[in-house]
């Protein structure tokens, strides 16, 4: 942890002046810092005790799989309203319209499936993994937002939901090409073998009905009904 006066002093700053904010990016002696502070997502109206448990939950579940991996940014402050990291990048969906090569966008994916599949070999889960969660810099990947408990008890269920949420997320990008697609799942299976893919189908499968009514819905294009039918129709048809 940082003890520095002068640091504290800058993030206080940097909080003052951005009041609103939830993510805050400030600068400290040449180097870049992230400021996630504890409030709301924007995304629910919950009670401000379930605030209070996001919060906490994100720093306890990102320290364990710092320790655990290494792929959650080490926390270098944190006190009751707010916890730093350092900078570790810019998220995927920044490098895949970035101008570099079909090699280099498929080993970043490649880089991403394999981080999920080191997480799920240390027995941990995320519990809501998106492209936007992965940050990229230097051939590292370094996985965001903990904030969310894993949806079911079971730990084969929960990686299979995160397998499939984090391929949904690339079917929600207009560049989700197969190729694309291929990096991803096999940077898993490098990582953590082939069984959490067969898991995922077997999970689709069994909600046909909503594969089903997904694929029906196609016509409206609907963006998360859509990317969801590709997703169906990848693994489960």
């Amino acid at each position: 942890m940082i003890t520095d006066k002068a640091f504290q002093m800058a993030v206080k700053k940097a909080i003052a002046e951005h009041k609103k904010s939830r993510n805050i990016s400030f600068s400290f002696e040449g180097e870049i810092y992230w400021i996630k502070r504890r409030l709301s997502n924007g995304r629910n109206q919950f009670a401000k005790s379930s605030v209070n448990v996001q919060f906490y939950t994100e720093v306890a579940r990102s320290t364990i799989a710092h320790r655990l991996t290494g792929l959650s940014p080490e926390i270098v402050y944190l006190d009751a309203d707010c916890m730093v990291t350092r900078a570790a990048g810019e998220n995927i969906n920044h490098w895949m319209k970035e101008s570099i090569s079909e090699e280099e966008k498929m080993d970043i994916l490649f880089r991403v499936g394999q981080a999920l599949g080191e997480l799920h070999q240390a027995g941990m889960t995320h519990g809501r993994p998106a492209l936007r969660d992965f940050l990229y810099e230097d051939g590292r990947v370094t996985l965001l937002d903990w904030e969310n408990q894993p949806r079911a008890e079971n730990k084969d269920k929960c990686m299979a939901l995160d397998y499939l949420l984090l391929l949904l997320s690339l079917f929600r990008e207009p560049y989700a090409e197969m190729n694309y697609i291929k990096a991803l799942e096999k940077g898993y299976a490098e990582a953590a073998g082939r069984e959490t893919r067969g898991k995922a189908r077997a999970f689709l499968k069994k909600h046909a009905f909503i594969g089903n009514l997904a694929k029906a819905l196609d016509i409206f294009h609907m963006k998360d009904v859509e990317a969801f039918s590709k997703l169906y129709r990848y693994l489960a048809d």
